[in-house]
């Protein structure tokens, strides 16, 4: 989770077009699959975890602190997964199974019931950082806003092959994350995947 949380505080405070291209170029350069694939989906709107809404992270936030404090902090910051990822209290700081990757989040996330989803988020959160917590609260509840398109994306990803930004459009609908074969094909690992059928 710490490079995708690097890769979205860096895209959040760059307003340059070019420098976010090199941005998301140097993260699909220097991280391995799936989780650049995954980081990719997310980025372009395509991941969604229906277990994970607002209304749970703030349950889960005010069982940890004291509520009021909580809408006070929430009401300075305005920003609710910046506010969970700063006043989070793990609830046991001494034992740490380390900071899980993108992909071991997603696995972990994807697919909990909506009674499982509460207890899987909070450990996650008590195992992350602030920097993290927050990435990943953004990532379950949908809402990155880091000022990437999916056509910034694509852009990125036909730098990366250095082929057409259409050849990656031409593809883009026939694929499923986390897009090993999109990947395997632009770094001149495999050949360009067949969207005939």
């Amino acid at each position: 989770m710490r490079r995708f949380a690097e890769l979205l505080d860096q895209l959040l405070l760059t307003p340059s077009r070019n420098a976010k291209l090199k941005l998301l170029l140097d993260y699909f350069c220097m991280v391995p699959d799936p989780d650049r694939g995954l980081a990719l989906t997310a980025m372009t709107g395509n991941m969604s975890f229906t277990a994970v809404k607002p209304a749970m992270l703030r349950a889960l936030v005010n069982e940890r602190m004291d509520p009021v404090l909580f809408a006070y902090s929430y009401d300075y910051v305005g920003d609710l997964a910046e506010t969970v990822s700063l006043v989070w209290e793990p609830a046991n700081a001494m034992a740490s199974d380390g900071e899980p990757t993108l992909s071991e989040a997603v696995a972990e996330l994807d697919g909990a019931s909506r009674s499982d989803a509460p207890a899987i988020l909070a450990g996650l959160l008590d195992r992350l950082s602030p920097e993290s917590r927050f990435a990943l609260i953004k990532l379950v509840t949908g809402g990155l806003r880091i000022g990437v398109s999916a056509r910034l994306a694509k852009q990125a990803l036909a730098d990366l092959g250095k082929v057409d930004v259409h050849e990656v459009e031409e593809l883009w609908h026939g694929l499923e994350p986390p897009y090993l074969d999109l990947f395997a094909w632009l770094e001149g690992k495999a050949p360009k995947p067949d969207m005939t059928a």
